[in-house]
């Protein structure tokens, strides 16, 4: 349990979560949604890779 903490505070976040709790949030959404198999494991790995290219601004989008 010590070291879980200890890798939390060491590891980067993003939007205020690491990228693990990111991870088993995007897992329950796309259990929720009903995604399985080949689908379920695809689209939680590549939202997972996007999360550090995320970028906010406050101008609007076109």
């Amino acid at each position: 349990m010590a070291n879980e903490a200890v890798d939390q505070a060491t590891e980067k976040t993003y939007f205020g979560l690491t990228l693990s709790q990111h991870a088993e949030r995007i897992r329950k959404l796309a259990t929720e949604r009903g995604l399985t198999g080949e689908v379920f494991d695809r689209v939680t790995k590549k939202a997972v890779e996007m999360i550090p290219t995320i970028r906010l601004n406050d101008t609007p989008q076109r």
